[in-house]
């Protein structure tokens, strides 16, 4: 058992990386409870998400230099438990929501939009994060959470949430009256994209692999879908607009997706890439096409904290829902991470690290 800081706990239980691998290096233990240090608040973790991302930390394809033992996690929500010196915005008590991404340099703290800073990287990446029963962070990066959602749900949303406002409205520059194609309509990414670019105003069609993915991307607001095992994607976009092609491709996989993003476009259209799961490099099929019709390729970020604020009203508003797969225990962290791996979700996963 454990008992909360305010009773004296000193230490919490966290699933850690002692090694950069495979499922294996993902590690119960009991570490220590951090020390609150000025301007910085201890969350108690009520839920974390589970990111692709988290797997590339723990296999060390984002970085070697990451300090081990380390606590991955992106996507946190929970309870302020201890506020330290000069904290004034938040107390104990409060229901918060850690920012899933922030610059970690001091030099870099005051740098607007937050994401375009050279030290900003998804929370939990060269500090600790979420997959833990506290986490500390400075409490610059905590919004308060009016949401009304339970925590296994609001978990879901944070990270896809930003990434999808940043790529979808900001650099997609996504208007009513559009047309989007959503690659991997069903994946966490995804099927954030399908509601930002409903909530825009626009028409979406995305791709699946299975009819469950399917039945999840219609009941987001989908207008259409196809089953890219089944059909010709570029083939069925064309359909959907009728010979057009769509303005603006949002593509959270890369790599093998790029000549079906390229063939669905119509002139002077966009592709956002915001992902690399489907590899990291990519070719351009045909550069004539690609220069004739003045097609646009531009890469996205995350988001800032004012685009997180703006998406977190959209879920307030209702337009916006946690796309939720499954919720497991912390102790469960390998089998989501496996579950990942063999594109076994359906939106997301969420892990609670109280739960037994």
């Amino acid at each position: 058992m454990h008992r909360e800081v305010a009773g004296g706990a000193t230490t919490m239980h966290a699933m850690t990386i002692k090694a950069f691998g495979g499922l294996d290096v993902l590690t119960g233990q009991e570490v220590p409870v951090p020390k609150t240090r000025p301007g910085h608040v201890l969350v108690k973790v009520d839920a974390v998400g589970v990111n692709y991302y988290d797997t590339l930390i723990r296999s060390g394809a984002v970085s070697r230099n990451i300090a081990l033992p380390h606590v991955g996690g992106s996507d946190v929500v929970g309870v302020i438990a201890v506020t330290g010196e000069d904290v004034t915005a938040f107390e104990p008590g409060q229901r918060v929501i850690v920012a899933p991404g922030y610059p970690t340099d001091i030099a870099e703290q005051a740098y607007r939009p937050e994401n375009e800073a050279p030290s900003y990287f998804p929370t939990g990446t060269f500090e600790w994060g979420g997959y833990a029963q506290f986490m500390q962070v400075s409490a610059r990066w905590v919004v308060a959470d009016d949401t009304g959602l339970p925590p296994e749900q609001l978990a879901a949303i944070p990270l896809v949430l930003v990434t999808a406002v940043h790529a979808v409205k900001t650099v997609g520059n996504v208007r009513p009256g559009q047309r989007v194609l959503v690659q991997a309509g069903a994946s966490g990414a995804g099927s954030m994209a399908i509601q930002v670019a409903k909530a825009l105003g626009a028409a979406v069609i995305a791709t699946v692999s299975t009819e469950a993915k399917a039945k999840l991307a219609r009941e987001l607001g989908a207008d259409a879908v196809v089953n890219y095992r089944a059909a010709s994607v570029v083939e069925a976009v064309r359909a959907f607009t009728s010979g057009d092609g769509v303005d603006v491709v949002i593509d959270p996989v890369g790599g093998i997706t790029l000549p079906d993003s390229i063939g669905s476009l119509r002139p002077r259209g966009t592709i956002v890439n915001l992902g690399l799961s489907g590899g990291a490099a990519a070719t351009i099929p045909n550069l004539y096409q690609f220069f004739r019709n003045e097609l646009h390729l531009v890469g996205s970020w995350m988001g800032s904290m004012d685009e997180l604020r703006f998406g977190l009203g959209l879920v307030r508003q209702g337009k916006v829902r946690a796309a939720l797969d499954q919720v497991l225990p912390l102790a469960a962290a390998r089998e989501a991470h496996r579950l990942i791996a063999e594109s076994r979700v359906t939106g997301k996963l969420v892990l609670l690290p109280w739960a037994t």
